[in-house]
C-alpha cells in the first residue's frame, strides 16, 4: 500500500493562543485529524491552546505519552501511539500533531515523527516559539550575547555537570530538580538570572530573586543561570 498521508509536526507556543503562527493555524485549520499528547482534552494543556482553532465537528485524537524513564514501556507505548497514527496516515489522512513550545526541542512528537519518517511518510514540522524563548522573554533576558554560549539542560541531567558548563545555562523542565539547583546556585559561583513556571498559561509565575522560588516543585519551570 503507498503511503498516502501526510504528518504536521505544529508546535503551538507556551500557553496563551496569541502566540500561534499563522502557519500553524493554517495547518490545524485544513487537517482531517488533530492528535494531542495527553489523555484527554480535560488534562491538555495543548488543546486549551488551540481548541478555538478547530472546527466545527474537526476530528481529534488524544494519545496519553506516558511520564516514565522505563525504555521498554516507552518504546513500547511509542509503537501503539505510532500504530494509530501509522493508520489515519494510511488512509490519506493529513494529520497534525500538537506539541506545546516546538516539536523539535524536548517534544513528546520526535518518537513519532522518526517513525513516520523511516517508513516513507511525508512529514513537515511547522515551528512553534520553544517554551525557554517565552521565558526569556518574559525576564527581558537577551541570550548570546557575543561570543557567550548557550546551554540547554532537562530536568534529568547531572546539575553538577550542567553548572560547571561556561556561558548561560537554561534549566527545563525542572520539576523535583528545582530545590537541588536553588541550592547549588546558593553554594557555588552562579548569578541566577530568573526562573518562569507555566509560562504563558493562568497559573503563571515570574521569579526575579532566588529567594522568591516556592519550595512546591513545579514540572513546567524554566530557570536562567550564568
Amino acid at each position: 500500500m503507498m503511503n498516502k498521508g501526510r504528518l504536521l509536526g505544529i508546535g503551538v507556543g507556551c500557553g496563551s493562543s496569541a502566540d500561534l503562527t499563522y502557519a500553524a493555524k493554517s495547518a490545524i485549520e485544513n487537517s482531517d485529524i488533530v492528535i494531542f499528547p495527553a489523555g484527554s482534552r480535560e488534562h491538555c494543556r495543548a488543546y486549551t491552546i488551540v481548541r478555538d482553532v478547530l472546527k466545527d465537528g474537526q476530528e481529534t485524537e488524544f494519545f496519553d505519552f506516558p511520564m516514565t524513564r522505563d525504555r521498554d514501556d516507552l518504546i513500547k507505548r511509542h509503537s501503539e501511539i505510532y500504530k494509530r497514527t501509522r493508520d489515519l496516515l494510511d488512509r490519506g489522512k493529513t494529520v497534525s500533531f500538537i506539541t506545546i513550545g516546538d516539536p523539535l526541542i524536548y517534544s513528546t512528537f520526535s518518537y513519532i515523527g522518526e517513525m513516520a519518517e523511516r517508513d516513507g511518510y511525508e512529514m513537515k514540522i511547522i515551528n512553534g516559539i520553544p517554551s525557554f524563548l517565552s521565558c526569556a522573554g518574559r525576564l527581558a533576558l537577551f541570550l548570546g550575547q557575543e561570543d557567550e554560549e548557550i546551554h540547554i539542560i532537562p530536568g534529568s541531567a547531572d546539575l553538577n555537570d550542567a553548572l560547571s558548563l561556561k556561558g548561560i545555562k537554561i534549566f527545563m523542565k525542572l520539576g523535583k530538580k528545582t530545590p537541588a539547583l536553588r541550592q547549588a546556585i546558593r553554594t557555588g559561583d552562579h548569578t541566577f538570572l530568573g526562573a518562569v513556571s507555566h509560562c504563558g498559561m493562568s497559573d503563571e509565575r515570574i521569579y526575579r530573586d532566588l529567594s522568591e522560588i516556592p519550595d512546591e516543585m513545579a514540572y513546567l519551570m524554566t530557570a536562567f543561570v550564568r
